[in-house]
């Protein structure tokens, strides 16, 4: 093709005259679209491939220009809702006012809790809740958990979007549970081309491809393109050198950056960091069949269908719900508004330098969590190594935790008190659900809902005790089976459906009420959500739910609201009543309500959410040195860092506390003070008298229960220093109270090594024992067989299981140990009576003898 014949092409496709940089990336473009097409057709001619290919790109520019008009509407609407909510609500206090929109605060202003990141989870919830739910009802669930269907099922999800699809050979349930996941994958797709991005249907999709960097990396380049080669259509290629396009994929993915092609027409979405192209992607993998898709996933992926559809549901649901709060280009948005607001403070230079400092530090890294960021590997190897240690110390450390977690029932409580029920209605609500068993079918189709779902079928369990987010497929299963042994899987979830349905229900309870006469607590509560009265109206109009006898506020009925509801409520708001405006609204009903639940779940079974992950990660990312130190660091204390943020922090700033200074400037103590003396003192040294009283007598039972599992008698209730230890107990800081008392951590070294993470502090019991061996091999005297015993004790996973550890030390570990240190088990005796005041329920030392 001559050169002029290419300019004409690339103008005819840029439709209008091109710069000389402009004619050279657009030849460029041309040549690689006509080398494609040629590939792909051989009956093309160079002349028709290069006229074909000028048509087609021609069609993606004008496409192309349209989005790009689509994306800058909403980028400035949702520039001006998030910049009129700071300047509306937040005037006086713009740190927090960013803050609260990113990760949400516990000042009790409107919409203080309806925050990006709550959006986020109450999204994601929603999709992978309703697929839950739909498995549920079908009687499905079963079967997609066992794993035993999966090559069925992806069978069934390729032949799904065939003209006339053919199951033949698939069994029924398969088919069925495919239909589902279609169901749920369509729905998030377009929930996401809504809020901005342009995600087109694919033939033969099952679901987004895993890769594992740490397994690709194993089998090696030559190995992996072997292996993948004869599995991949033609497709993906497009007339491309095969060998060198997977070269140039297996480094991408090997690196943990996974190579994309740019599904999104040029000039679509621009800008940095643009959310919006980032989940329009096409795939860049084409397989030939079902069988090699699922062949590739097992090898190579990250997890079976079920995790990869999970997900894939909840990663799109968090970038949709960034876009519907910031735009198509959120970064970029952000700052626009940041800067709005700053110019705001001109003449107020103390306020500015305020401002422009937590720009910097604090609202950056609140930031980083909200996009992603922090969940962004730099080194795939250092982030997946360490994660996966991180996991062996949950493993080796968490037998007993559920005997921590009998503290949750009063914080629980404390949670529903703060909602207009009593503390001791709360308390006999979820003690109430621990001894019903599993909750009916309909309970668990509205708490599905409502986006509270069971953590154990999405392995996040582990999300209360650790903020990791890059842990290995299979090192994850593991962790997971761990969790279901220790009982902590069934006590989280159980927590969390108890609390979602009780509030539910004193929603529906209270549903015959106008917002004016409602609990103050109550409208107090969901003025955080931005549910005000108007809202509430329509909430309360749509009908209520039934299960065992009682009724519940769900938004199973939201979509039966009248348009004329919902239209006299727009028009009284000010805002265009049209029928994008009226569908608009009932997805925001829905969103807020399933936001107030799901929200207020998670502080009355406290897990971190992205103001905490802010605060112990300090906006890092994984695979960098400071940013695994940071995690290895933060390693259980994610859920004491929980309590003092959302339940204390909801008793001190929840109410009625008003900053008098600007920004953050206060120092803690003093922000302590001020808080507990503003506002109405009363009512806040109520709630937090209730919460401490309540939770130092159920940390003194979480003692009592870790004393009996360790064979002891429990401590002597009367000695202030254990009152003392129950109160940090019962504040979160559980894996602390060991060193009130004299001893050694239950990880086996000094206090200092432990409050720098259960790592460090095995890492120190390994270096001891390496000095040891050293000592030993000099002809010194030492216990070298009685430490390494007691080390690879400890570090073994499993065998600290609540009920099997006292088994194994009663019945084979004492003998050992004083087999190999004579005397040591009086000794060790005589060291908790010494200490601790204590003695064993059954004496190690006459066992043994």
């Amino acid at each position: 093709m001559a050169a002029q014949d290419c300019i004409d092409a690339a103008e005819k496709a840029a439709g209008g005259k091109l710069s000389l940089a402009q004619i050279t990336e657009a030849i460029e473009v041309l040549q690689e679209r006509q080398k494609q097409l040629m590939a792909t057709d051989a009956s093309l001619s160079s002349e028709d491939a290069a006229l074909r290919a000028a048509d087609e790109l021609g069609m993606e520019a004008m496409q192309a220009a349209s989005y790009k008009k689509r994306a800058a509407f909403i980028n400035a609407r949702r520039r001006a809702e998030a910049l009129a909510y700071l300047r509306n609500n937040w005037a006086d206090q713009p740190v927090l006012g960013a803050e609260s929109f990113l990760v949400g605060t516990n000042l009790a202003r409107t919409g203080s809790r309806a925050s990006v990141s709550v959006e986020q989870s109450q999204l994601a919830n929603s999709y992978i809740g309703g697929l839950l739910s739909d498995l549920e009802v079908a009687g499905n669930l079963d079967s997609l958990s066992s794993g035993i269907f999966d090559d069925d099922i992806a069978r069934a999800l390729w032949k799904l979007r065939d003209q006339t699809p053919d199951f033949t050979g698939i069994p029924k349930v398969a088919v069925d549970i495919a239909k589902t996941i279609d169901k749920w994958q369509e729905t998030s797709r377009i929930g996401a081309n809504k809020a901005g991005a342009m995600i087109g249907k694919l033939d033969n999709y099952i679901t987004k491809q895993s890769h594992d960097p740490l397994r690709i990396r194993a089998a090696g380049k030559e190995d992996w393109i072997s292996k993948i080669l004869p599995r991949l259509s033609p497709d993906t290629f497009q007339g491309r050198d095969p060998y060198e396009f997977m070269s140039a994929t297996y480094d991408g993915l090997a690196s943990g950056v996974h190579f994309k092609s740019t599904g999104a027409p040029a000039g679509a979405f621009t800008g940095p960091r643009n959310i919006a192209k980032q989940v329009s992607q096409e795939r860049v993998l084409h397989f030939r069949s079902a069988e090699d898709w699922t062949a590739y996933n097992r090898e190579f992926g990250m997890g079976n269908i079920r995790e990869s559809v999970i997900g894939s549901l909840s990663q799109l649901g968090e970038s949709t719900a960034l876009m519907k709060r910031l735009g198509t280009n959120p970064e970029s948005n952000w700052n626009d508004v940041l800067d709005s607001f700053a110019k705001d403070l001109k003449g107020q230079p103390e306020k500015l330098k305020a401002f422009d400092d937590a720009r910097k530090r604090m609202l950056k890294n609140r930031f980083s969590e909200v996009d992603g960021t922090t969940r962004i590997p730099v080194d795939g190897d250092l982030a997946r190594y360490s994660s996966a240690a991180r996991a062996w110390v949950n493993m080796t450390s968490l037998g007993a935790s559920i005997a921590s977690s009998v503290t949750d029932i009063p914080v629980a409580a404390s949670e529903l008190r703060y909602q207009g029920k009593s503390m001791l209605s709360g308390m006999g609500s979820m003690l109430k659900g621990l001894t019903s068993g599993r909750k009916s079918v309909e309970e668990r189709q509205i708490l599905s809902m409502l986006g509270v779902y069971m953590e154990g079928m999405r392995g996040a369990t582990t999300n209360r005790f650790s903020v990791d987010d890059t842990l290995p497929g299979q090192v994850s299963k593991w962790q997971n089976l761990f969790f279901r042994m220790n009982l902590q899987s069934w006590w989280t979830d159980t927590h969390r459906a108890s609390s979602g349905l009780s509030m539910s229900n004193y929603l529906a309870a209270n549903s015959v009420s106008d917002f004016a006469s409602l609990p103050k607590e109550l409208t107090r509560a969901l003025d955080l959500y931005g549910i005000d009265a108007g809202r509430w109206d329509l909430m309360r109009s749509a009908q209520l739910s039934e299960a065992n006898g009682r009724q519940f506020m769900t938004t199973q009925d939201f979509d039966n609201i009248s348009d004329e509801a919902l239209s006299g409520y727009l028009e009284s708001q000010g805002r265009t009543v049209s029928r994008n405006s009226i569908s608009e609204l009932r997805e925001e009903l829905a969103g807020q309500l399933r936001s107030y639940i799901s929200d207020r779940v998670s502080y009355a079974v406290l897990e971190p959410d992205a103001r905490t992950r802010a605060v112990l990660r300090q906006g890092t990312q994984p695979g960098t040195v400071s940013g695994e130190l940071m995690r290895f660091f933060g390693q259980f204390k994610s859920f004491g860092v929980s309590f003092l943020q959302k339940a204390a922090g909801r008793e001190l700033y929840g109410r009625d506390y008003v900053p008098t200074e600007f920004g953050r400037s206060l120092a803690p103590f003093r922000e302590l003070l001020q808080a507990a003396s503003t506002g109405s003192p009363a009512a806040q040294f109520l709630g937090m008298a209730n919460l401490v009283a309540w939770s130092t007598v159920f940390g003194y039972m979480a003692l009592a229960a870790k004393d009996l599992i360790k064979g002891k008698e429990p401590r002597d209730p009367l000695d202030p220093k254990v009152w003392m230890a129950s109160f940090v107990q019962g504040g979160g800081f559980g894996i602390y109270t060991d060193f009130l008392f004299g001893e050694a951590s239950r990880f086996g070294n000094k206090p200092l090594e432990t409050l720098a993470g259960p790592f460090a502090s095995r890492a120190a019991s390994v270096v001891d024992v390496i000095q040891q061996s050293r000592l030993a091999a000099t002809g010194e005297d030492v216990d070298l067989a009685s430490k390494l015993f007691r080390l690879g004790q400890s570090s073994t996973p499993f065998a600290n299981l609540f009920y099997i550890k006292p088994v194994l030390d009663y019945a084979i570990f004492y003998r050992i140990q004083e087999w190999m240190n004579p005397g040591s088990m009086i000794r060790m005796e005589q060291r908790v009576k010494r200490e601790n005041n204590q003695q064993f329920l059954l004496r190690p030392s006459e066992v043994v003898r």
